[in-house]
């Protein structure tokens, strides 16, 4: 990666289909040089190939492709292909977080943007700023982020053995599998099977070990 040379979205006269228009070579720069491109590598967080999830545990899909906007450079929407193999859109302003491998979004959309006035105007009626709604949920990932969050183990409670990798979210996906029935075989990477029908276990998730194998759970649990 630090070998790499990139350019800044300021540095960009012109986007085509094919090509960048910059001014002249020295906008180009060395990512060895540039700390905050080294700390984003080192967060190795990344758009496409990541599996995208809704607040409520559920598998959208994995995202193929991602749309910017021309005028900022921001990420405005993501194409994604779900389990199925069919093809959607996600809107950006839906999504919470950008994770390693995965990417967290509000299980519901946006409603239509109001002018400013009519905004106003709801919002005084209303008495709740503009962002409350989306604050609310970011307090609710922070929360849902602490540890000490987890639930509780009791000594009737399974055991379910974690990666230790695995951040707070992952482990709570694991949990929620617990029970859950499958309609189509998965392998485990153990090596074990879990077959069609199958209920999950606590030993059959102990050996869940990478995001892959907790995807293909997530993607198979009968609804």
């Amino acid at each position: 990666y630090l070998g790499a040379r990139l350019i800044a979205f300021e540095d960009i006269l012109g986007l085509g289909d094919y090509a960048l228009i910059i001014s002249d070579s020295g906008v180009i720069q060395d990512v060895a040089h540039n700390p905050l491109a080294i700390e984003l590598l080192q967060k190795d967080v990344k758009i496409i190939g990541s599996q995208v999830l809704t607040t409520k545990g559920c598998l959208i899909g994995q995202v193929t492709e991602f749309m910017i906007e021309e005028e900022t450079g921001r990420i405005s929407a993501c194409q994604i292909t779900n389990p199925q193999g069919n093809i959607n859109q996600v809107k950006c302003d839906r999504v919470i977080t950008y994770g390693k491998e995965i990417i967290l979004i509000d299980d519901n959309p946006s409603p239509p943007k109001q002018n400013a006035p009519e905004r106003k105007a709801a919002n005084q009626a209303q008495n709740v700023p503009l962002s409350s709604e989306k604050e609310l949920l970011k307090k609710k990932i922070e929360e849902f982020g602490k540890s000490d969050n987890l639930p509780k183990k009791t000594e009737s409670s399974p055991v379910i053995s974690f990666p230790q990798d695995f951040n707070v979210f992952e482990q709570r996906q694991l949990q929620f599998l617990l029970g859950k029935i499958l309609d189509k075989d998965v392998q485990l990477d153990n090596g074990g099977l879990l077959k069609a029908g199958d209920k999950i276990t606590a030993d059959s998730l102990s050996a869940v070990k990478s995001r892959n194998t907790l995807m293909q759970l997530t993607a198979h649990v009968v609804k």
